[in-house]
């Protein structure tokens, strides 16, 4: 377990932040005699590569309002420039909303309820700390601003996945704008919206993330619901919360990496902020959280400093509730986390995923991805086994996997073994290309003005890159033996498939997930080398065992 003095930490968090603050100057648009004053999306107004600014990005405003709240001398950046930003961003926020209130993030004329709801309580706390310097006019275009859009999530729903992190984002804006313009419409949303999440939450304590669950979403998932439960103390919400914590406890690897490959999103992002908020109040929060804080520090999980601005904001605005909070986080006592115990045995069989520890490792098995594994020294707190599955090429060209998310996966667990068997897929490899750009701006510009159309082509497109599952004539039969000190992996390859290679043994993503693929860990560990397959005697033979001692 990492020990670094509690002051430490949190000042070497604080370092982090006022780094990504400066970043956030210079991602932004701040010359007043241009169109795109106040616009974050450097790529549209600087290098001039995309052709309409993500709106997602504005929801960066509040991380600079919160330094005027907050000023750092360290920061070097006077309150004054920081104020202009801020309500340049605000107002470039208002420019590029549509007359419905929504917002785009993937392409013009989406209209997404996601990118709304994320965007609606991060431009409403700006707004906050600013208005009072702001003239009439500022604040009346502000307020309109946040009012259609708190108007559209009223009357609009998100159709493409079931997705619990932008539920619980767009619960929590509609509750702070109920709160700030006192309109009972919005707070009565809110708790429609907050009832529905809860209803995703499964028994074992994970809410759903497209197919499965993930822990890495699951920690903003988190946040969120904590900010709703810090406006409004409930027993029952705190009863979830608890549980969705247990359930994260698990995903803490003992190197201070969180999530990845197992999880139905791939991520292995570690949001510390709804924990933060919970920590006086839940002992276990307050364990997961001192370990990751760390972890933070030491630079052994994904930072702001790892991350792209698709998710700068939500990042560092978690940052920020770890900073009000300070060192007070560190008061009263937390259990130990899973993985700092020698004897783990956890099944979440909906999930399908599960824990196994001994006295010298830490494993996670993900059945519900095929059986993606990582394995951990416990007493050189390092990664052993990182192996996302099998994945392979065909002769004409097209690749395979057997990393696919299904829940519905039959298979036999006890103590000391877990078996299945799953088939291979198709697994898609795209890229994007002038022509397919052509094709969706075409669509952007036409049909996908319709948000019912929109939407529609949405879940098409979800479906092609994340959900869809197109099965090929080669299963997987994959038995996994714990022992004191090792851990055996058998597998038996079934069918016949023109193949010019396949191998198994290193962590890779098989599906379209921009969240996922930052660099974790140590930096300086080498890519464990895959194991090949003998894919022609598997051809002549139509099977073939595969063995590895871990």
């Amino acid at each position: 377990m990492f020990r670094i003095h509690s002051n430490i930490v949190i000042n070497m968090i604080r370092r982090q932040v006022l780094r990504a603050s400066r970043r956030l100057l210079s991602e932004q648009n701040r010359d007043p005699y241009t169109l795109s004053f106040g616009c974050f999306d450097r790529r549209y107004w600087s290098w001039k590569l995309v052709d309409y600014p993500e709106a997602t990005f504005q929801r960066n405003v509040y991380p600079l309002a919160w330094l005027i709240k907050n000023p750092n001398p360290d920061l070097e950046v006077e309150g004054e420039i920081l104020s202009e930003a801020v309500q340049a961003g605000l107002c470039f926020a208002a420019q590029i909303q549509h007359s419905d209130g929504s917002f785009d993030q993937a392409f013009p004329h989406e209209h997404s309820f996601g990118a709304t709801a994320f965007l609606l309580h991060s431009l409403l706390e700006a707004y906050r700390i600013v208005q009072e310097t702001g003239s009439t006019e500022f604040r009346i275009k502000i307020e309109r601003c946040l009012m259609r859009a708190a108007d559209f999530l009223c009357h609009h729903e998100e159709r493409h996945g079931r997705i619990a992190n932008h539920l619980a984002g767009a619960s929590l804006s509609m509750l702070t704008s109920g709160h700030y313009f006192d309109e009972p419409r919005y707070r009565e949303r809110a708790w429609s919206l907050l009832e529905r999440i809860l209803e995703y939450q499964s028994p074992e304590g994970w809410f759903f993330e497209y197919d499965g669950a993930d822990p890495g979403y699951q920690s903003l998932c988190l946040y969120y619901l904590a900010k709703i439960y810090l406006l409004h103390p409930d027993r029952q919400l705190r009863s979830k919360l608890e549980r969705a914590i247990e359930f994260l406890s698990w995903f803490v690897h003992p190197d201070g990496t969180f999530g990845g490959e197992y999880g139905s999103r791939r991520t292995a992002i570690f949001y510390p902020g709804g924990l933060a908020v919970l920590a006086p109040e839940v002992p276990l929060a307050r364990s997961l959280m001192r370990f990751m804080l760390t972890s933070i520090a030491e630079g052994r999980t994904v930072t702001p400093d790892d991350v792209d601005m698709g998710n700068f904001a939500p990042i560092l605005e978690n940052y920020l509730s770890v900073l009000e909070k300070g060192e007070s986080l560190y008061e009263g006592d937390g259990p130990p986390l899973p993985c700092h115990l020698e004897e783990v045995l956890r099944d979440f069989p909906h999930a399908k995923l599960h824990a196994r520890g001994t006295a010298r490792y830490y494993a996670i098995v993900g059945v519900s991805n095929g059986g993606v594994m990582k394995v951990f020294d416990r007493h050189e707190e390092k990664l052993i086994w990182n192996d996302g599955g099998y994945v392979g090429q065909m002769t004409d060209g097209r690749y395979i996997t057997s990393q696919m998310t299904s829940l519905e996966r039959t298979y036999a667990v006890t103590p000391e073994e877990i078996c299945f068997e799953t088939p291979f897929y198709s697994m898609r490899r795209s890229a994007p290309t002038p022509f397919r750009f052509l094709i969706l701006r075409f669509l952007n510009l036409t049909l996908m003005r319709s948000i019912g159309l929109g939407n529609f082509i949405k879940r098409l497109l979800v479906k092609f890159f994340i959900s869809g599952k197109q099965t090929v004539p080669l299963k997987l039969i994959r038995t996994i033996k714990f022992g004191e000190k090792n851990i055996t992996l058998i597998d038996k390859i079934e069918g016949r498939l023109s193949l010019r290679w396949l191998e198994y043994g290193r962590p890779f993503t098989s599906i379209h997930m921009a969240s996922a693929r930052y660099l974790e860990g140590k930096a300086g560990s080498p890519p464990r080398k895959s194991k090949r397959v003998d894919v022609s005697a598997l051809q002549g033979a139509g099977q073939i065992d595969c063995q590895a001692i871990i």
